[in-house]
């Protein structure tokens, strides 16, 4: 039988949303959308954006691979790896590019690794669909993390093993325990880290030393950069020797690459320590949010990650009537459960917070 489920209103705006969001008329907080280091308004990022409109245009009509090629991409790829931890990087124009790059280019990629192997792909539970490429049941992820290990251990020799998973799940929070893979033989694990660069890991600089410190033997890294970070564009860490396949595929020489101004930016934001800044600002909000209420029970919430998800159909109408935007549709496809979404980010202050947390009280009590 098809799920049939209640779709919540729609509104549309003129006017890009930061703290608030006006609807209909009605000033309300905004508590949703990724924008969870607060970029969209930050006035270094946007002065930064102004003064290199001046001297690198407003896009690069050419290949990465072209006989003129610009400084700005890669200055923006090694700040990446300082900031990451990662080996190498490769900027591309938007996250699901880079997951589609590694999915039609993993043979090549594997060439020195596995050569003349067999190929065989592990896609894990609700995989975003940046690297994912068939319908998966849903199953829990430390029972398919644990048979799937087992399973690449027990395998005959001569196949190599790409093992793809989110860094952490979404819309519905979840951590998810990498050691499982601890030093397999013959396999890589390719990770979606979208929702964690910037505001997990040491610093902000999300999942890639995280996945080295569990001991996970070959490692690539996916993220989009339009969340935390605030760049349209995306990007894919690993090691030289597995990412230099990528620079020659022609999905990647063929592409438009990310505006240049926006990788001079994202360089000097490293730079500058304001991404630090702001990935400070934020864990000092989240905790603050969760010092005010009792209720987070309620919730399905992370220690340390500013994302609270709920499966109440009534609050997010409740949080509506009461001047608070959160997001609630179905997500990936639209027969998925709607989940209501508030979003804790770096450009809120306390008294949005205190607003919110005497709301959801407001609801709950």
């Amino acid at each position: 039988m098809l799920a049939v489920f209640v779709m919540n209103p729609v509104f549309k705006t003129d006017i890009l949303p930061g703290r608030s969001v006006e609807i209909d008329g009605k000033t309300c907080l905004w508590f949703s959308g990724t924008d969870y280091l607060g970029m969209a308004y930050h006035p270094v990022l946007l002065d930064l954006l102004s003064e290199g409109f001046k001297t690198l245009g407003s896009h690069f009509g050419s290949s990465r691979n072209n006989t003129l090629q610009l400084n700005a991409f890669r200055q923006a790829e090694e700040a990446l790896c300082g900031y990451t931890g990662a080996d190498d990087a490769v900027l591309v124009s938007s996250g699901m590019l880079a997951g589609f790059i590694i999915r039609t280019s993993i043979r090549s990629v594997l060439q020195e690794a596995a050569p003349g192997s067999r190929i065989m792909e592990w896609e894990a539970p609700m995989l975003h669909p940046a690297l994912s490429r068939r319908k998966k049941a849903m199953t829990d992820w430390s029972s398919w993390a644990e048979k799937t290990a087992d399973r690449i251990r027990k395998a005959a020799p001569g196949v190599y093993h790409v093992v793809y998973s989110d860094a952490i799940g979404s819309p519905k929070t979840a951590w998810f325990d990498f050691s499982y893979f601890r030093e397999l033989p013959n396999a890589l694990l390719v990770v979606d880290d979208s929702h964690g660069i910037g505001i997990t890991g040491t610093s902000g600089g999300g999942a890639y030393g995280l996945l080295q410190s569990c001991g996970v033997e070959n490692i690539m890294v996916i993220a989009s950069l339009n969340k935390a970070m605030g760049i349209p564009g995306g990007i894919i860490l690993g090691r030289s020797k597995m990412l230099q396949p990528i620079r020659q595929a022609p999905v990647y020489s063929g592409a438009s690459p990310v505006p240049p101004v926006y990788a001079h930016a994202l360089a000097s934001m490293i730079a500058q320590g304001e991404y630090l800044k702001a990935y400070t600002r934020l864990q000092e909000n989240n905790r603050y949010f969760r010092q005010q209420i009792t209720f987070s029970d309620r919730f399905s919430s992370l220690p340390g990650y500013p994302v609270y998800t709920s499966e109440d159909a009534g609050l997010f109408s409740f949080l509506l009537q009461n001047g608070i935007l959160s997001s609630s549709f179905s997500y990936p496809s639209p027969t998925d459960s709607p989940v209501t979404r508030l979003v804790i980010s770096a450009a809120h202050t306390p008294e949005d917070l205190d607003c919110l947390a005497r709301t959801c009280s407001r609801y709950y009590d």
